[in-house]
């Protein structure tokens, strides 16, 4: 998946969970999440999100 096509709002899957996207940071390559169930976001590396599949 590529940086640009996360936005805020979005769904994105990790091998932790899953949660909505709330900032994209293009230059690192980070994304803050936040799972519906916790109240600290986290953050991954793009490298860690998992591909949907159909």
């Amino acid at each position: 998946m590529d940086i640009h096509e996360i936005r805020p709002g979005m769904i994105c899957h990790t091998a932790d969970g899953s949660g909505y996207v709330l900032e994209v940071d293009v230059n690192n390559q980070l994304v803050l999440l936040q799972r519906e169930d916790e109240t600290i976001p986290f953050q991954v590396h793009i490298s860690e999100l998992l591909e949907e599949t159909d």
